[in-house]
């Protein structure tokens, strides 16, 4: 017991081990899902779900573990399901490109990331992003993962015909056990149960197989999965190709604002506004690093640790206990491979719901403002890339409050990063 208190500074932090641990199990109730919807995403790249599952659990508790003994955070780190949609979606099925290449450019901006934090460029750079731009990126994310949980569900269909879109045949039990899970989730979540992604996605599952539409597994509990399929897979061969360069430069981007942008807003939650992050920043850098080659995508402080935060963690025994939880699910990835897209795109539903609602907060009051938001937004939906929505907010922004005659709420930074974006949009491999 001293020990812990000594570590993690508990009396100086007004809690207890006691008020740790129930934080760490309502944080990892909360963000549990990850489990299942991670893994199902990077499937689609090519890599063995079973052993992704175990990768998963491993960079959560690793992530983790390096938050809490470092930063001494109450902050879960995990694999940003952004960032996986992302490389799974975008980079990997419609771009082209290798699992492979989009891990090995994960793995630099890691060691770019931990550079900046070091030399404190890192919080400088976000800071200097127009707020309402930043709005922007979170919104249109969230709206690209209802689009893709939509499809998923199959309530959205892709079509050869001139209406690129259509509606699926919402009589099919998928669409409809896919609309009762999502149901179940804001219901559970309008009553304040911690655990209603969860419930609702074994719920679901539950109701597939009593209907016969899903099969269950020959056995409960197994022990993890064999993670050797998935390490050091990282292909540095093609990271500078030119085509590969602009890719590269969005998912950095990405990368740093994801990251960066998940710190402050825990540490605005957890009332350490304005306090210095940078041992926090390290700590999630060095999981960046160690995440691709292990081979799975970009992690970072998670946002559902807010949960755990509002049950009263303080510290990083909260990170901990979260960490050894997501190992403990392991020896249930039987389960886990069983769980199918309409029990779990709801959740995803959620989150993108969740993302989209911040667009309350562009500055709808001026136009030089809310328009480069509202187009960010557009180009990431219409044009099915996160990148392009990104990098052209980049272009627009800065171009607009030059010709509006507010040149003086720009900045150095802001032009630096339309330099880029414009060099970006020059070599884009359309």
């Amino acid at each position: 017991m001293e020990l812990i208190e000594k570590i993690f500074k508990l009396k100086k932090n007004n809690t207890s081990i006691k008020t740790e641990l129930i934080a760490g199990l309502t944080t990892f109730f909360t963000m549990a899902y990850l489990l299942i919807i991670s893994p199902k995403i990077l499937e689609i790249t090519g890599l063995n779900i079973t052993s992704t599952v175990s990768v998963t659990a491993i960079t959560v508790f690793i992530g983790s573990l390096l938050m809490a003994f470092i930063a001494n955070k109450p902050y879960a780190v995990a694999p940003f399901l952004g960032e996986t949609a992302f490389i799974a979606y975008i980079i990997v099925s419609l771009q082209g490109f290798s699992v492979e290449t989009a891990l090995a450019s994960i793995f630099i901006c890691g060691l770019i990331l931990l550079f900046m934090t070091i030399i404190n460029l890192r919080t400088y750079i976000i800071n200097q992003i127009p707020e309402n731009i930043k709005i922007s990126f979170c919104a249109g994310l969230g709206l690209f993962f209802i689009f893709i949980a939509l499809k998923d569900i199959g309530i959205v269909q892709f079509t050869s015909k001139n209406i690129p879109l259509q509606a699926g045949n919402f009589l099919s039990l998928h669409i409809i056990l896919g609309l009762i899970c999502f149901l179940s989730i804001i219901i559970l979540s309008a009553k304040k149960i911690k655990a209603a992604v969860i419930i609702s996605i074994v719920l679901t599952t539950i109701l597939g197989i009593l209907f016969h539409d899903i099969k269950l597994p020959s056995e409960i509990i197994s022990l993890p999965g064999d993670i050797s399929s998935s390490l050091f897979r990282t292909d540095f061969s093609n990271i500078f190709n030119i085509k590969f360069l602009p890719v590269f430069f969005i998912i950095f981007i990405l990368v740093n604002i994801d990251t960066s942008g998940a710190i402050i807003a825990l540490d605005y939650r957890s009332e350490e506004k304005g306090n210095d992050c940078k041992k926090t920043m390290i700590a999630d850098s060095l999981s960046v690093i160690a995440a691709p080659l292990m081979g799975t995508t970009t992690p970072g402080a998670y946002i559902d640790s807010m949960t755990g935060i509002s049950a009263g963690g303080r510290t990083g025994l909260t990170a901990l206990t979260v960490g050894f939880l997501f190992l403990l699910g392991l020896f249930f990835t039987p389960l886990i491979l069983i769980i199918p897209p309409y029990a779990y795109a709801p959740a995803l539903l959620y989150v993108g719901i969740l993302m989209t609602s911040v667009i309350t907060k562009i500055d709808f009051n001026d136009i030089s403002e809310y328009a480069p938001a509202v187009l960010t937004i557009s180009v990431m939906i219409f044009t099915y890339n996160i990148g392009l929505g990104i990098i052209s907010a980049f272009i627009i922004y800065p171009l607009i409050k030059l010709f509006c005659g507010q040149k003086n709420e720009t900045n150095i930074t802001t032009w630096i990063m339309f330099v880029i974006s414009f060099i970006f949009f020059m070599i884009y491999p359309y």
